[in-house]
């Protein structure tokens, strides 16, 4: 079965995905799904939005992790500034979880 075949029946939005995933699918099959995604001949605007909703749940999700291992994601479809910008607010909403669960040490202190 090719891969063309075995991918052409994929939503958008599940193409998209493997096209993001980064190693997790092979050259082969990335080539099959851009092609899919060019037969299918989608609007821009529509790929960006379908992007960036899975970039913001993947980045949110393991915000800690990105930044403990320092990884810059690296996008097919977005460019690095809306990557960027993506980053920034999920960074921020970080800070913001953190700052909720941290102990006011001023309230709880032992004579």
């Amino acid at each position: 079965m090719s891969l063309i075949k075995r991918y052409s029946n994929h939503s958008l939005k599940e193409l998209i995905i493997i096209l993001e995933s980064g190693d997790d699918y092979t050259p082969e099959a990335k080539d099959a799904v851009r092609t899919i995604i060019e037969f299918k001949d989608p609007s821009e605007l529509e790929l960006k939005e379908i992007a960036f909703e899975y970039w913001e749940n993947k980045i949110n999700d393991n915000i800690k992790s990105i930044l403990l291992k320092n990884q810059k994601p690296i996008s097919k479809i977005l460019s690095k500034q809306e990557i960027k910008t993506i980053m920034i607010t999920a960074f921020e909403r970080y800070q913001e979880k953190l700052q909720l669960f941290e102990i006011d040490t001023k309230k709880y202190w032992f004579v």
